[in-house]
């Protein structure tokens, strides 16, 4: 079972029924996805950015603009698959978008800079292993963090979001999917994980995510109803603002089960 099989849940969980039968989870490439999967690659490089502590407002946006145009280049090499169908117009569409975020990231890093002192920021957005797999057999559990960074002299997970960003904290499926791996990470090294990161790299910033255990056991809960789901569960269809643009509305019928109540 995939950490990705518990944001679906928190989603819909009849998209893991569907998921796990074999209808594809289409993520249609346009504009928008673009520009995440940029502001994805530009947050990989804050550290190289951020190792200049002399850097200003003006050239901190400078130094972003340059690494997203290298990112602009780079992407088709690292997506090949998924950017066959993205033309010249839609990539420019997307890449102004990054653009256009550049002057709030360059504030929201600045700013941090000065709150938290730069050795302390850059240990935690530099990675010691980029997307490494991490897999638990006890937890029956595996996923693939954004990067794993050493703060404060414990290794922690790290994921990069590049949607939107809560006014404080994190978003409840962001919080989660970061204590899942903080979960996998613990049973791999045998030491506690109390924190995670999440960045939110449209505005630049990074939040802390305390491993509760609340959230531990929300973890545990939900995937144990993911395993019940993929042994054949259908869940009770829920009707939600995903549903309009679901891949699996054709096959997702309104019918209930019993069983399904306790879920």
């Amino acid at each position: 079972m995939s950490v990705s099989d518990i944001r679906l849940y928190i989603g819909c969980p009849r998209r893991v029924y569907f998921a796990s039968r074999g209808f594809e989870l289409i993520t249609e490439m346009n504009a928008p996805r673009l520009e995440r999967m940029l502001l994805k690659e530009l947050a990989l490089n804050y550290p190289e950015i951020l190792k200049e502590y002399s850097l200003n407002a003006d050239n901190l946006y400078c130094e972003l603009e340059a690494a997203l145009e290298g990112a602009q280049k780079d992407l088709p090499l690292l997506f090949p698959g998924e950017l066959t169908g993205a033309g010249q117009e839609m990539f420019e569409e997307g890449a102004a978008a990054a653009r256009a975020r550049l002057q709030e990231i360059a504030t929201n890093l600045l700013l941090a800079l000065e709150e938290y002192g730069k050795d302390p920021l850059l240990a935690a957005v530099t990675p010691v292993k980029t997307e490494p797999l991490l897999s638990s057999a006890r937890l029956n559990l595996k996923g693939v963090p954004s990067k794993l960074v050493c703060f404060e002299g414990t290794l922690v997970p790290s994921i990069i979001r590049p949607g939107n960003c809560p006014t404080q904290g994190v978003w409840a499926s962001d919080r989660l999917h970061a204590v899942a791996l903080a979960l996998i990470l613990e049973n791999e090294s045998g030491k506690e994980v109390p924190f995670a990161f999440v960045e939110y790299a449209a505005f630049g910033l990074l939040r802390r995510v305390t491993v509760r255990s609340a959230d531990r056991r929300e973890v545990l809960k939900i995937s144990r109803r993911v395993e019940k789901i993929k042994a054949g569960f259908m869940p009770e269809k829920k009707e939600g603002k995903l549903c309009s643009h679901c891949s699996f509305a054709e096959h997702c019928s309104s019918g209930s089960s019993l069983l399904s109540k306790f879920f």
